[in-house]
């Protein structure tokens, strides 16, 4: 328990540290395509619980495949969790834009109050030009197998 609350500590210090450091990079940084740590926080139902995370998506800037190994720890509805997920995505960017759509799946080790569990997890989201300088996403997770059933997931890439 110690760990976990040390971990999610740490992704909070860095999104206030990290952004106002890259602040400075470029409109075509790797970050605006998608590339990159990300940091993500939501909302998960059965079981119902706040849902922090962090990422980092490979590939390459025309590519259309991705890579993301991903973790998320959710709090709540006498639970504690943790979801290792090794994300396989297809990606499809809007040309002269930011805006992109993708979709994927991934194997997943989960954790739950001590106890480990695997399944799948099916991933679909969307990258908005919300911020100027870093990528954004929304997606939603619905999961198979003895895991989360379903996560609802803010990102921000840096």
């Amino acid at each position: 328990m110690m760990i976990r609350r040390s971990v999610v500590l740490l992704a909070l210090v860095g999104a206030v540290l990290v952004p106002p450091a890259l602040a400075q990079s470029d409109q075509g940084s790797p970050s605006l395509a998608g590339i990159g740590f990300g940091l993500k926080g939501g909302f998960g139902i059965a079981p119902d619980q706040g849902v922090f995370g962090a990422q980092y998506s490979l590939g390459k800037r025309v590519s259309v495949f991705r890579l993301v190994p991903n973790f998320d720890i959710g709090f709540g509805d006498a639970a504690t969790t943790a979801d290792f997920n090794l994300d396989f995505l297809a990606r499809i960017q809007v040309e002269g834009s930011s805006l992109a759509f993708y979709a994927g799946g991934a194997p997943t080790l989960g954790l739950a109050n001590e106890t480990v569990n695997a399944g799948i997890t099916l991933v679909v989201g969307v990258q908005l030009p919300i911020l100027e300088r870093n990528a954004t996403n929304i997606e939603a997770r619905f999961g198979i197998g003895d895991i989360p059933d379903f996560r609802a997931l803010f990102t921000i890439i840096f």
